[in-house]
């Protein structure tokens, strides 16, 4: 009686659907995954008009405030020129409805912020800015909400 010869399996892993299942896994997540927009500060921005006429403003109706690379906020305003500190920007809006009660809706405010400058700060004196709010004496509710935002790279 003659014996067959054995035959020698190869063990290994079935690699013939590893396509299919690479696919499978691929599609799973970019079905699952949720992307997030980037949030940054919410502003309302007006639309731009047809006319591009300028808009001139008298310079006593502008609160000019600039930040520098250290942090320092300097308010400049007709009569008033300021250097304050991070802790003292909460002065800030004190000096915003000082300049609405005399100006009424006619202010402006222009914040300057250097690109060396914190982000932190800038979003500090903006939350400063839109917390600023007055009440005249005929139930008006008197807000900042002219403000231009500027880059700057000087001081």
């Amino acid at each position: 009686m003659r014996l067959r010869e054995k035959k020698k399996h190869v063990h290994g892993i079935p690699t013939g659907s590893m396509g299919d299942v690479a696919f499978l896994i691929l599609l799973f997540f970019l079905v699952s995954t949720v992307f997030t927009k980037d949030k940054g500060l919410k502003m309302l921005l007006p639309e731009k008009t047809a006319d591009e006429k300028e808009v001139i403003v008298v310079p006593k109706n502008i609160v000019t405030l600039t930040i520098n690379p250290a942090g320092e906020v300097k308010v400049k305003t007709i009569g008033y020129d300021e250097y304050l500190t991070i802790q003292e920007y909460d002065r800030i809006r004190v000096i915003i409805e000082e300049r609405l009660l005399e100006r009424d809706t006619l202010l402006v405010v222009s914040l300057r912020a250097s690109k060396e400058a914190p982000y932190g700060s800038m979003v500090h004196v903006l939350d400063q800015i839109k917390l600023a709010k007055v009440m005249t004496a005929d139930d008006r509710e008197l807000r900042a909400n002219k403000i231009s935002l500027i880059p700057t790279s000087e001081e």
